[in-house]
C-alpha cells in the first residue's frame, strides 16, 4: 500500500524553494499518495499532487501573525489525521514550525533553505532562533541545503549532528533546456547583441545587487558597451534604479522583472554572475550553468563554494579572484547597504575585475561553460530526489511501528 505523505510549503510561486517544493512533488508522486499543503492561493511552479489550500495568508501586525500561525497548526493536524499522513515534509520557516508543532502521527521531515547564522536582526529572527533551538531536535530528520549550512545549525543552534543530512536541490535540466531554446521578445533582442551580464534574484538585501551595479560601472569604463540584465522584482527596485541613474548607466542596465522563464534570458547573455551577501544553495548559480553560461560568484555562505569548488574544504573563503573547477569565486562583499555612487569598495573592485577577465578571455569562458554543463549533471532530478527517496523510506521503516510524543 502507498504510504502517504504530506509537503507543505506556503505558496509554489516565485521563489527557489518553492521551485525546489514542486520539483520534488513530481518525483515523490509517482511513488506515494502525495498531498501539498499550501498557506495561500499562488502557483506558477508545475507540481504533481493534491493540492490543499489552508487560505491562511500572512498577516503584518504581531497578533494578526500570532493568530494566523495558531489557525495553521490547528488545520493542517486535522489534515494530517484526515489523510493519514505518514510523513510530513516541510520548507521554509513558517513551514517547519507549524510542521513540528501540529505532529500528529506523522514522521516529521524538516528542510532548511538558507543559511542560519547566529547573529539575528529583528524580533521575528530572534523567535524564530529561539524555536530552532527549542523545536527543531524534535523532528524525525532535518534536511540541510549545503554542508556549511549543516556545520551552522549544529554549532549556533545546538542541533544534534544525526538530526541533520545535506541534500542539494533537484533541477529539472530537461525542462532547462527546452525552455532556454525559446525566443526572447524582439524588445529586448538589442541588448543581447552587445555583451552582456545577467543575474536573477529579488530585488532584494541578500542579493546585494547595489554592489554588482557598482562593480558593472567600474567594467564598463574598459568594456563600453557591456549591458546588464537584472531579473528579478522587489523592494529595492526604486534604489536600484537611482543608482543607474546617478551612475548615468540608465541605458545599460536592464530591469526585466520577475519572469516564469529565465533561461531564454540567460542563454543569450555571455556571463551570469551571483553577487548574494548570503544563500542557501543558489538556484540560479546552478541553472545558469545548466543554460551553459560561465559564472562568477561570490564566496558567500553558503553553496556557491560546494557548487564551483566542491573539492576544496567549506570553510575556505576567497580572498581575491579564485579560479576554481567550476567557475570563478570572488571574496564576500561588505554586507552594508549602500546606494552611494561614491562609495566604492576593494571587493567591488574584484568583482569588476573578474567580470572583465571572463568578458574578455574566450577560452576560459568557453572552459567554463563546458564544465558547469557537466557539473549541474550532479544536481538531476532524478538523481537528487532518489536521495529524499532514500531517506523517506528509512524513516517510514525505522519507526514505523513508533507513535512519537506529542509536542
Amino acid at each position: 500500500m502507498k504510504k502517504n505523505i504530506l509537503i507543505i510549503i506556503p505558496t509554489l510561486s516565485g521563489g527557489g524553494a518553492e521551485k525546489v517544493a514542486a520539483n520534488l512533488s513530481k518525483v515523490l508522486s509517482k511513488k506515494y499518495n502525495l498531498y501539498l499543503i499550501i498557506f495561500q492561493n499562488e502557483i506558477t511552479y508545475d507540481y504533481s499532487g493534491k493540492i490543499i489550500n489552508l487560505g491562511l495568508m500572512g498577516k503584518n501586525n504581531f497578533f494578526s501573525k500570532l493568530s494566523v500561525f495558531l489557525k495553521r497548526i490547528i488545520k493542517l493536524k486535522k489534515i494530517k489525521k484526515k489523510y493519514n499522513i505518514d510523513l510530513s515534509i516541510s520548507f521554509l520557516d513558517s513551514g517547519n514550525i507549524v510542521n513540528i508543532i501540529s505532529k500528529y502521527k506523522d514522521k516529521t521531515i524538516l528542510s532548511i533553505r538558507n543559511f542560519k547564522s547566529k547573529e539575528n536582526n529583528g524580533v521575528y529572527s530572534k523567535i524564530y532562533a529561539f524555536m530552532i533551538k527549542k523545536l527543531f531536535n524534535k523532528a524525525n530528520k532535518i534536511v540541510s541545503i549545503s554542508d556549511l549550512a549543516k556545520e551552522a545549525l549544529i554549532n549556533n543552534f545546538n542541533i544534534k549532528r544525526d538530526k541533520v543530512i545535506t541534500i542539494y536541490n533537484p533541477y529539472d535540466l530537461d525542462d532547462i533546456d527546452n525552455k532556454q531554446k525559446e525566443k526572447i521578445e524582439n524588445e529586448y533582442k538589442k541588448i543581447f547583441e552587445k555583451p552582456t551580464i545577467i543575474t536573477a534574484g529579488r530585488l532584494h538585501y541578500q542579493k546585494a545587487h547595489w554592489s554588482l551595479i557598482k562593480s558593472f560601472y567600474i567594467a564598463k569604463k574598459d568594456i563600453k558597451n557591456l549591458q546588464l540584465v537584472i531579473l528579478g522584482k522587489g523592494d529595492l527596485e526604486k534604489d536600484l534604479k537611482k543608482l543607474c541613474k546617478d551612475l548615468n548607466l540608465e541605458n545599460s542596465v536592464h530591469f526585466l522583472g520577475y519572469q516564469i522563464n529565465p533561461y531564454k534570458y540567460i542563454k543569450n547573455a555571455d556571463i551570469f554572475v551571483l553577487s548574494s551577501l548570503y544563500e542557501g544553495f543558489p538556484n540560479a548559480l546552478v541553472e545558469a550553468m545548466s543554460c551553459g553560461k560561465p559564472v562568477i560568484s561570490t564566496d558567500c555562505p553558503s553553496g556557491p563554494r560546494e557548487i564551483l569548488a566542491p573539492d576544496t574544504d567549506i570553510f575556505k573563503k576567497s580572498k581575491n579572484i579564485e579560479y576554481a573547477k567550476y567557475g570563478i569565486l570572488i571574496p564576500e562583499l561588505i554586507n552594508k547597504m549602500s546606494f552611494d555612487p561614491d562609495d566604492i569598495n576593494e571587493k567591488e573592485i574584484i568583482m569588476a575585475n573578474a567580470i572583465k577577465k571572463l568578458i574578455t578571455d574566450k577560452s576560459l569562458s568557453e572552459k567554463y561553460s563546458k564544465l558547469g554543463k557537466e557539473r549541474v549533471k550532479d544536481f538531476e532530478i532524478f538523481k537528487i530526489s532518489q536521495k529524499w527517496i532514500d531517506l523517506i523510506d528509512k524513516e517510514l521503516t525505522d519507526y514505523s511501528n513508533f507513535v512519537p510524543n506529542h509536542i
